[in-house]
């Protein structure tokens, strides 16, 4: 019995069946209840939102005006073609990052299948990559950066195949243009790589093959289309936005003199938060690199290229946010697999197997059937959002601003915006202030820590009219403003916010 469960376990397709079905159990359960958890999620919802409704697909705009072009717009494209299925929904934003994290995963076990032949360390490198659950958690949420991830993965995994199949090469060539069509220069890794890695690997006749310089030519034309439009659009206004004041503003001046330390920044975020794999990962790297340069090894070669260029470059960067690196976990994955796998012999291994498919089913269970979510989740559950925002959305008119006294500019600014569809001004800071925009417009509504309302209602008796509270916010506008304000829900059915 014990033998066809062992042989069962081992099993390629069984595996990738597994793996697949388990992601999306991970990334997908409970969303109904959860929705948009943190800003950055409820951020780029608005934006698919806005061009999910607008006439055109190139222009991101928030709050009705292309003013930040930040962002390209094909992760908005992707999850509009959610909200076209699902309903304009946090569901619906969530959804694209819960496949792509799902594809994510089931690459990094082909990749690692067809460099190593081995379904033991295929399947180490896909719970790699979900545990810890940095990956796991931003899958969860509707992050640019799991979408990011996919394409750079997708493109590895076709510049390796078109070492065998030179057909390959337009594939990855599409899907390096869309990893810039998703985040911008961070999505010109692949094609950097790419070009390194083949003329180690074939040297100046491979760089000048007509099948790989096609694949480069179409991933800029795909790439850079949105730059173009853009540009054709906005003229030096999106040059200066994008370029200037969004992305040059992230590389230092003068590090090496002022501050040689921060670029460490990732080294130590790595290892604070890459447990329990950071001490085999570090150790897999230093080999692959000697492996690649003194064993010249392809496999080694591709995968050290894949981690250590967008490494260093990202590590010089002012914002070295964490997240920016999923696009190398997969390689990190796959590393930190197969060095474990050559200091285990096979019988450790089959004993490991069946406790990697039990932690990952023992977490679909949980996430899907208890109150117990991800840390992040909880920390920034935005149901006191979801509870107020139809009584926003009833008492306002379209594009009339909710003020803002006491939270701060980034939660919970956007899931307001989201759910609500109305958006959250900067917060006044002092009692004074808010009564004096109070009596210059006593019809404007306001949010606030229930606690900073109790103060105002007590500092000035008789000024305030409460609409609704829950246990963290209240919202309020001027006494004035009673009569106009919409409170008796009895006979009348709330929006439904999902």
């Amino acid at each position: 019995m014990k033998e066809p469960l062992s042989k069962l376990l081992s099993d390629r397709s069984f595996q990738v069946i597994f793996l697949v079905f388990s992601a999306l159990l991970i990334f997908l359960g409970r969303q109904l209840d959860r929705g948009i958890t943190n800003f950055d999620g409820a951020y780029y919802a608005i934006k698919a939102r806005e061009i999910f409704y607008s006439d055109s697909l190139w222009i991101v705009t928030w709050n009705g005006t292309a003013r930040f072009f930040d962002n390209p717009p094909l992760p908005f494209w992707l999850t509009g073609l959610a909200y076209k299925v699902f309903g304009v929904s946090g569901y619906a934003a969530v959804f694209s990052s819960a496949i792509f994290g799902t594809l994510t995963i089931f690459l990094t076990y082909s990749i690692c299948n067809y460099l190593y032949k081995d379904n033991w360390t295929s399947f180490l490198s896909a719970f790699v990559l979900l545990f810890p659950g940095l990956f796991l958690d931003s899958s969860r949420r509707a992050m640019l950066d799991i979408t990011l991830a996919f394409f750079v993965t997708a493109s590895m995994y076709c510049l390796l195949k078109g070492l065998d199949n030179r057909k390959f090469y337009l594939l990855y060539g599409l899907m390096a243009g869309c990893a810039i069509l998703t985040k911008s220069l961070l999505g010109f890794f692949p094609i950097i790589i790419g070009i390194i890695f083949i003329f180690w690997h074939g040297g100046l006749k491979s760089i000048i093959d007509c099948s790989f310089l096609a694949g480069v030519l179409l991933s800029i034309i795909v790439g850079c289309s949105w730059y173009l439009m853009s540009w054709l659009a906005f003229g030096d206004l999106f040059i200066d936005r994008h370029f200037k004041s969004s992305h040059m503003q992230l590389i230092p001046s003068n590090f090496f003199l002022n501050d040689t330390l921060y670029i460490f920044g990732y080294v130590k975020d790595m290892a604070r938060n890459y447990w329990p794999w950071f001490p085999v990962t570090v150790i897999g790297i230093f080999v692959y690199a000697k492996n690649s340069f003194k064993g010249k090894n392809y496999q080694s070669m591709f995968l050290f290229l894949w981690v250590s260029i967008p490494f260093m470059i990202l590590s010089t960067s002012r914002n070295q946010t964490l997240r920016y690196l999923f696009m190398i976990f997969p390689a990190l994955g796959i590393i930190t697999a197969h060095t474990l796998s050559g200091w285990l012999n096979n019988l450790h291994k089959e004993k490991i197997l069946p406790w990697m498919i039990g932690i990952i089913m023992a977490t679909a269970l949980i996430i899907n059937v208890t109150p117990v979510q991800i840390k992040v989740s909880l920390e920034q559950n935005n149901a006191d959002i979801k509870n107020i925002a139809p009584f926003v959305n009833i008492n306002t008119k379209p594009k009339e601003p909710i003020f803002n006294y006491g939270f701060s500019p980034w939660n919970p600014t956007q899931a307001l915006a989201f759910y609500s569809e109305r958006f959250l001004e900067s917060p006044v800071k002092d009692a004074e202030t808010l009564i004096q925009k109070l009596n210059e417009n006593p019809k404007g509504t306001w949010l606030s820590p229930v606690s900073r309302f109790e103060e105002l209602k007590n500092k000035f008796p008789g000024e305030l009219y409460l609409i609704y509270s829950n246990q963290k916010i209240a919202y309020f506008t001027s006494i004035k403003n009673k009569e106009n304000i919409i409170y008796n829900f009895s006979n009348m059915e709330l929006p439904i916010v999902r």
